[in-house]
């Protein structure tokens, strides 16, 4: 908490730093008296911290020696159990707050000058890596007390295994379901017929379309690469966290309803939540009518196809061949966790796009989207969101579940839930060097196709493309 008081000051809440030139950064011998506090703030953290971790592994090593491996461990006491483990979560949290008091420096160090922007970006997604895993640890430590002092298997025998109840079962008895199904490739290709089925988004279906593209929603075009992104990441379906933030009522996670058809370069932007789709009026319902909003400057001016530029996609409807649409609470999700993304990051022009979405809600209040215990654990899992900010963002859109989560629970799902967007995240950009776009070519006499190089693409407004974009596109223009 002490990171968000630090971060919510009224000058950063309400308006974007100004930006500072070389010229004017302070002397490094000369430090911001805020900057100075901050680093001996942190200092001091890392001396509990160290002295905790010692005090951990020393008491370990007595009660959980190391063994060979054809030995077998000792019994450990029930007594030194609970101390080990509490000793545990003391260390997971000390390194918690050690983590949030070094985004602190990193923010005054931006402001000082003294650490640019992308830097300052770089380093915050680390630290929010570092306290995701710093969580995992605490989650383990938490379930070992709880076994040596056995409430757990009271609260365990009221849960049904189904459903929410059942999804609380797993948090106990599954990993943090990172690990996914092996056949990856017959996984998405099935996934990408799923969405194509029920989009009737399929070329044969459609009279005059180019052969074997695909319709991509927010561009409203036919196009050589359109893929079925997830819109609730894969991995939160593979932890069961689904009727924990959306309900037992909720659609599955497995179904259509939670993809879109984007093109490939879309879809990264989808995935990195640089944009986000939103209903077009917040009063309809259900809602049919949605739109794109760009939320980074990051973008603005990159290409996606010939002469068609993110920019123009800002505020444009997204257009669907049936009546099928988005299960609007997975849209939700993703609206919410672009917001935290930016803001977590600290990413330039945050402040305006919170004050946007605030003085202008895009989903209709109130709607039942989340979980509100839930929403509340996510958006302020990282500590740089206040409570309070949350809930008078979002509370008339959220829904009481039917069991109580305990802090320990809800912190854990909220971890879960982090670890999979930074996963999906990871994938868009482990794949941006390796695109597959360049496979998907389409012989040259085909009417319909604009270019398949990007020579042939952009031509002279090859400029606009920034580092890393010149992958091979396919786009095609259908007028209907």
């Amino acid at each position: 908490m002490s990171a968000s008081t630090e971060n919510n000051t009224p000058e950063s809440s309400h308006t974007a730093s100004p930006e500072i030139s070389p010229s004017s950064k302070p002397s490094k011998a000369i430090m911001p008296r805020s900057l100075t506090a901050a680093r001996a703030g942190l200092d001091g953290a890392r001396r509990v911290s160290a002295e905790v971790r010692g005090l951990y592994h020393a008491f370990k090593a007595r009660v959980e020696p190391e063994i060979a491996p054809d030995q077998e461990q000792p019994e450990i006491q029930r007594s030194d159990g609970i101390k080990l483990a509490s000793l545990g979560i003391e260390l997971a949290l000390k390194e918690q707050e050690e983590i949030a008091l070094e985004k602190c420096v990193v923010e005054h160090e931006k402001e000082a000058g003294t650490l640019p922007y992308k830097q300052a970006v770089k380093r915050r997604q680390e630290l929010n890596e570092r306290h995701i895993s710093a969580g995992m640890g605490l989650w383990g430590h938490h379930k070992k007390r709880m076994r040596f002092g056995d409430p757990v298997a009271v609260r365990l025998m009221d849960l049904s295994g189904e459903g929410f109840s059942g999804a609380i079962l797993a948090l106990y008895r599954k990993c943090d379901g990172q690990g996914a199904p092996k056949d990856k490739k017959k996984r998405e290709r099935d996934w990408r017929s799923g969405a194509i089925d029920y989009y009737d988004a399929n070329y044969k279906n459609h009279k005059g379309s180019p052969k074997k593209a695909v319709w991509c929603h927010i561009a409203g075009r036919w196009m050589a690469e359109a893929k079925a992104a997830h819109i609730v990441p894969f991995f939160m379906d593979v932890a069961d966290l689904g009727p924990l933030i959306f309900g037992d009522r909720a659609p599955s996670l497995q179904q259509a309803g939670n993809a879109l058809l984007l093109s490939n370069k879309i879809k990264g932007w989808f995935n990195k939540y640089l944009l986000v789709v939103v209903p077009v009026d917040a009063r309809e319902f259900p809602i049919t009518r949605w739109k794109t909003d760009i939320i980074s400057d990051n973008i603005r001016g990159c290409a996606y196809g010939a002469d068609c530029l993110v920019d123009d996609l800002d505020g444009k409807e997204l257009k669907f061949l049936n009546n099928n649409r988005p299960v609007s609470r997975f849209l939700y999700f993703h609206f919410i966790m672009a917001l935290v993304r930016i803001r977590d990051l600290d990413r330039r022009g945050w402040q305006d796009v919170w004050a946007r979405y605030y003085t202008q809600r895009p989903f209709a209040t109130p709607g039942q989207y989340m979980s509100k215990s839930m929403l509340l654990a996510i958006a302020t899992h990282q500590g740089t969101i206040d409570y309070q900010e949350v809930l008078a963002f979002c509370a008339e859109q959220s829904f009481d579940p039917p069991l109580t989560l305990d802090d320990d629970e809800s912190r854990e799902i909220a971890r879960r839930v982090h670890m999979s967007v930074e996963q999906a995240v990871k994938e868009v950009e482990d794949s941006d060097e390796e695109s597959e776009e360049s496979t998907d070519f389409f012989p040259q006499g085909d009417s319909h196709l604009i270019g398949n190089s990007v020579g042939e693409l952009f031509g002279s407004q090859s400029s606009r493309l920034s580092a890393g974009d010149s992958e091979t596109t396919g786009i095609f223009v259908i007028n209907k």
